[in-house]
């Protein structure tokens, strides 16, 4: 990736002497050329057997490390001639998936001499994800550069694509497969952009535009990489070695090295044509999805395309010999797309700093930080209440929580069960009000048809509007993106909240509502959880699939700020989120990730925000030598819960907590940056709570740490309500919980703090 100056350079002939005795005496240059070219040729073959010996006496299909004088008089040796068919079309494999071993091994460098940290813009989850299926896209979030916004951001990615689709048509070695268009699903948050991309579009439109793109001398080492192709493609060649192989940094190959040779490995698979059994399927002509929907004819179908066959996991080994023939053309092509990449940075440059509708300059040190994986998440009472004294508390303090309101940020909340109806009001729920954030992506996209008219049916049905309404508030919300202004929430919330809500897609968010504030009034089927009288705000983040999760907790998060600011006093006090979202070290520090920090935002506003630890405390190992090794797993604290000021909640046993501890699949702390986590722990395991169902009388058992913190929510709620001076004071609410807290003799990083205890936090105060 380099200047054209420099690519021209690499493929340009070199003048010899040859040509011009050719002039002079065509016989004389015509023998001296033969005799060259079998030196050369007899060369070759001995240079090509050497090869070969070296690697069958070291066991490793990479070559022998060089002698002394070797390496004396040349500091890169060359590498091996590839054995294997000619780079034709079709000798060429299909798509394959590259294992995440593999991206390791060229990003990071060899198992037994990781010392390098990968510095590109690209995290680690998002090249291990394109990795995997090269030819398909990934769901990525965006984090704008500190000076620039995530709508003039947003703005630019369209554009980008356009200029994409024009150069792949004319790419070539290899041609690029045909492959089917995507809606790209563009949309902005404040501080945060949605985007699905193909991996060529990562490469030459994100990346041109991140601030490390456009660092001092970047373009200068990328050039001087660019000309010694030669340790690319040694590098492409080097395969996995034993520990005794090679000496630990014998090949010290710089982050922009393995960056460009990662990027021009996936690069080069994703051109290739993907394999029949793994094409997606087609809809057959005719069928009702295609045809004009009745109720809103003029708009063009679009429908959301089935999700395309994974391809099959391959080993180490076997990816690598896949592309072994054709490392030559791997490193050419990721060189030739350099200069495409510099016009698109120019371009798209341009065109940035001639859009002025934000008001805001163009950025010479980019519009980008960083790019990551938008993440999923997973979901993560008759004796659990007394366990934590709540029952005592309620009695001796006689606590009503009716002018509480809680946020419960998961699958969504069945309003018709009859242990959440209001007392006070007959045929009403406690469940003031459903928000829809599992389509928040496609709403507040820059294109008004990122949903297919059926969607808008359903949308427009749930929110009690009229489809042609619907259609409006859309073009609305698009034509302000394409503007550049910032999330118009009075316009989006007449499409997310829902006046008929469907069932939820999970029974988990109605469960964990239970403990929180199940009452079980005159019947005796039930229980009471703990605050039988609290209202909820059900926030729908987890659908029928767990696609744009992390998209969806930031946007409900930032609702739920834009709510309180409407008034001057806050009318949600807390929100649970009993969700799992694993942090992976390679990508951000730990407590920093998008999710994180959306958390201590809304803390830092006065909301209570309450998360699960999650239920990654007991991992199965398999052994290099194929045995199972089964360990509890310190640092397995997941995000949102690894926020610093969220009350991050561990799982204990409901009726025996000193005898039985901490939950064996509890996650365990502390946080990967040292911090101690969990902050206490709560009853998590066969937690009694109601559940969906045709009769709305349901109740059933489930565990996990999503039980747990819904305990916590409920005794910060009481506190509230008893004490309302400390209202909006999230933080003393999480130090008075911890302070009272009952010691069950555990390790730290095990049970935090220790149990909850409600009675004793508000004998406390």
């Amino acid at each position: 990736m380099w200047t054209r100056q420099c690519s021209r350079n690499l493929h340009s002939p070199i003048p010899d002497r040859e040509s011009d005795t050719k002039e002079r005496g065509g016989g004389v240059a015509k023998e001296r050329k033969q005799k060259k070219a079998s030196r050369k040729k007899s060369k070759a073959a001995d240079d090509v057997t050497g090869t070969k010996t070296e690697a069958a006496a070291s066991g490793d299909s990479t070559p022998a490390a060089p002698t002394p004088a070797t390496a004396a008089s040349s500091a890169t040796p060359e590498p091996p001639v590839p054995v294997g068919p000619p780079s034709t079309g079709e000798s060429r494999p299909k798509q394959f998936s590259i294992p995440a071993e593999l991206v390791e091994h060229i990003l990071l460098g060899p198992a037994d001499d990781r010392r390098v940290l990968q510095d590109s813009p690209l995290l680690g989850d998002v090249w291990a994800a394109y990795a995997l299926d090269p030819g398909n896209v990934q769901d990525v979030l965006i984090t704008p550069h500190r000076v620039a916004t995530a709508a003039s951001v947003a703005s630019i990615i369209p554009k980008g694509i356009e200029l994409r689709t024009a150069q792949r048509s004319r790419e070539t070695n290899p041609t690029p497969a045909l492959r089917e268009k995507e809606k790209p699903e563009v949309a902005y948050l404040q501080g945060l952009v949605g985007a699905r991309l193909f991996f060529d579009e990562v490469l030459c439109i994100l990346v041109p535009l991140t601030q490390w793109w456009h660092q001092p001398r970047v373009a200068d080492r990328i050039v001087k990489t660019g000309e010694n192709k030669a340790r690319l493609e040694k590098l492409l060649r080097r395969g996995a070695r034993k520990q005794t192989t090679l000496p630990p940094g014998a090949d010290d190959f710089t982050s922009l090295e393995r960056y460009i040779v990662l990027a021009g490995l996936i690069f080069w698979v994703s051109k290739l044509e993907r394999p029949a059994e793994f094409q997606r399927p087609s809809l057959p002509q005719g069928s009702v999805e295609l045809l004009p929907h009745p109720e809103l004819p003029e708009l063009p179908r679009r429908p959301p395309l089935p999700p395309l066959p994974p391809l099959p996991p391959l080993s180490f080994q076997e990816a690598f010999d896949k592309y072994q023939p054709f490392v030559d053309e791997i490193i050419d092509g990721i060189l030739a797309a350099y200069p495409r990449v510099v016009d698109n940075a120019a371009a798209l440059m341009a065109l940035a700093a001639g859009d002025t509708a934000d008001g805001v300059d163009p950025h010479p040190a980019g519009y980008i930080f960083q790019v990551s994986l938008n993440r999923r998440a997973s979901t993560a009472l008759d004796r659990s209440v007394p366990a934590v004294k709540a029952d005592a508390a309620q009695s001796l303090f006689n606590v009503s929580c009716k002018n509480i309101v809680w946020a419960v940020l998961d699958s969504g909340i069945d309003g018709s069960h009859k242990a959440l109806a209001d007392p006070e009001r007959a045929g009403r729920s406690r469940v003031r009000k459903t928000f829809d954030f599992t389509r928040i992506r496609q709403i507040v996209s820059n294109d008004e048809n990122d949903l297919d008219p059926a969607e808008i049916v359903n949308i427009a049905a749930a929110a009690g509007i009229g489809p042609q309404e619907a259609v409006d508030h859309l073009k609305t919300i698009a034509k302000d993106a394409r503007l550049k202004r910032p999330i118009d929430w009075e316009i989006v919330e007449k499409l997310i909240t829902q006046k008929n809500p469907p069932q939820p897609s999970s029974p988990h968010g109605t469960h964990v509502a239970g403990i929180i504030g199940a009452s079980k009034g005159d019947g005796s089927d039930g229980a009471d959880g703990m605050c039988p009288d609290i209202r909820l705000y059900d926030f729908r983040v987890l659908g029928r699939t767990l696609e744009d999760t992390e998209f969806a907790v930031i946007a409900a998060l930032q609702y739920i700020r834009y709510v309180n600011e409407r008034h001057s006093y806050i009318t949600i006090h807390g929100a649970n989120v009993s969700l799992s979202i694993p942090h992976n070290v390679r990508n951000y520090a730990c407590g920093r990730t998008p999710v994180c920090n959306e958390c201590e935002r809304l803390i830092e506003s006065g909301v209570v925000v309450v998360a699960a630890a999650g239920n990654r405390g007991f991992q199965k190992l398999t052994t290099t030598d194929g045995g199972v090794f089964e360990s509890y797993a310190a640092f397995s604290i997941t995000d949102p819960g690894n926020g610093e000021s969220v009350i991050t909640v561990g799982s204990t046993h409901g009726n025996w907590p000193h005898t039985y501890g901490v939950s064996f699949f509890s996650s365990r702390g502390p946080t990967g940056d040292g911090r101690l986590k969990p902050d206490l722990v709560a009853p998590g395991e066969r937690v009694q709570s109601c559940i969906t169902g045709d009769s709305h009388r349901e109740w059933g058992p489930e565990s996990g740490t999503s039980m747990a913190a819904p305990h916590v929510s409920g005794a910060a709620a009481m506190l509230l309500a008893r004490y309302e001076e400390l209202i909006g004071q999230p933080r003393r609410v999480k130090q008075i919980l911890c302070d009272s807290a009952t010691d069950l003799g555990r390790e730290r990083t095990f049970q935090g703090h220790g149990m909850l205890d409600v009675l004793r936090a508000f004998q406390s105060i």
